[in-house]
């Protein structure tokens, strides 16, 4: 009996809910960048506004103040909801997978993959940001997905506008819709290629503006989202620390711009990676390359929530690296094939690669693409990489 992919989309929904449900009840998790985010959000709250630290995003504490104001002051119901939002991210991983290999098989793998995944199941029970981002970035993906298949102006303007807040979460995924917007418009018929890209490019824009303009009123200065870009790519560049946030010991960090205002303090750091870059280019080179590494091949979290459990922490390792080497080959099955709905999850991914590679790569930053991994992960353990590798007549744009 054929089971229909409605029916599929709700079981996978409700596999990942109940284990993440049960996962934030049994391990809610801390980290220190929440107190931040919960001073934030309770200034909202109070009638204080935005906080004037440009070093966080407003979206994340927007949505724990109106968590908040809907439910009370509490972590949990902040884990639940982000439970949720974690659940319909895996229901549209399955729809994802399923549209691009044009398999339920590998749809229903890839669903699997994101619904048992170490790194996706414990964001919902941190209260920082991934979840929220995670969730909106891939929704803008599957706006923009339907925008290849029906070439519609207003799928790409509201995939534009999801990507445009998934920056207002977290900010470096900012540049991905502008360079999505060069690139995936090959696809199309060449007389619709500059409206649809500029539907992804001022959906965008119109997404973040608001702030920006906030942003020109409070600092008098254009900042689009907010600071930390100078940090990051100083400490990506900073030999002592070898390219890590060295959190133990932020003495020289703090030396280097003691006495400086924020965007004073961004410019400094900016201008001190230039001369760590210029001074031995050839360091940065081989410490981008061992970036990557650092950024893929650690598990988000294991070594502090894991800690004393060695074997949970080996079973792990083993589910993320089984995931990536499947995902490595759905990616190079996309390239081979030039399948263009295949391209969509493999740029996102090569986009969160280079940008963190060059400035920081924790590995915790990884995992709003996650998702993408798992979409073409699930294309290859179904045998899509192989057919995807063939050339057919299914690659016409109309197939």
């Amino acid at each position: 009996m054929k089971i229909s992919g409605g029916r599929i989309f709700w079981a996978v929904f409700l596999a990942a809910l109940l284990i993440r449900i049960g996962f934030v009840l049994l391990l809610p998790l801390e980290a220190p960048d929440t107190a931040d985010y919960q001073a934030y959000a309770l200034g909202l709250l109070n009638g204080s506004g935005f906080s004037t630290d440009l070093y966080r995003a407003p979206l994340y504490p927007a949505f724990l103040a109106a968590v908040y104001a809907l439910l009370g002051k509490g972590f949990l119901a902040v884990r639940i909801i982000q439970a949720v939002l974690g659940a319909v991210t895996c229901g549209l991983v399955f729809l994802l997978a399923r549209r691009i290999f044009d398999s339920p098989r590998a749809g229903i793998l890839a669903a699997l993959a994101a619904v048992v995944s170490p790194a996706l199941v414990a964001a919902a029970s941190y209260v920082l940001t991934e979840t929220l981002a995670t969730f909106l970035l891939i929704g803008a993906v599957f706006l923009l997905l339907s925008g290849l298949d029906k070439q519609c102006r207003l799928d790409w303007w509201l995939a534009g506008i999801l990507f445009g807040l998934a920056s207002l979460v977290r900010p470096s995924i900012l540049l991905l819709p502008f360079g999505l917007a060069v690139l995936l418009p090959a696809a199309l018929e060449k007389a619709r290629r500059p409206a649809l890209a500029a539907g992804l490019m001022l959906g965008t824009l119109l997404a973040v503006a608001p702030w920006t303009a906030r942003n020109y009123k409070v600092f008098h200065r254009f900042i689009p989202i907010g600071l930390g870009g100078g940090f990051n790519l100083w400490a990506g560049s900073y030999a002592p620390w070898d390219g890590d946030y060295n959190w133990r010991d932020l003495g020289a960090a703090e030396d280097l711009v003691a006495g400086l205002s924020q965007v004073e303090a961004d410019r400094k750091y900016s201008s001190e990676a230039i001369k760590n870059i210029r001074a031995n280019p050839g360091f940065y080179a081989r410490l981008a390359f061992r970036k990557i590494g650092r950024f893929w091949l650690q598990a988000p979290g294991s070594q502090q929530v894991l800690a004393g459990w060695p074997a949970a922490r080996g079973l792990v390792y083993l589910a993320h690296y089984l995931t990536l080497l499947l995902a490595a080959a759905g990616g190079a099955a996309a390239i081979l094939r030039r399948r263009r709905e295949a391209w969509l999850p493999f740029l996102v991914i090569l986009y969160f690669t280079g940008i963190h590679v060059l400035m920081l790569a924790l590995p915790r930053y990884h995992i709003p693409a996650l998702p993408m991994v798992a979409v073409l992960a699930g294309g290859a353990a179904a045998g899509g990489g192989s057919s995807l590798a063939r050339p057919g007549p299914e690659t016409r744009p109309d197939a």
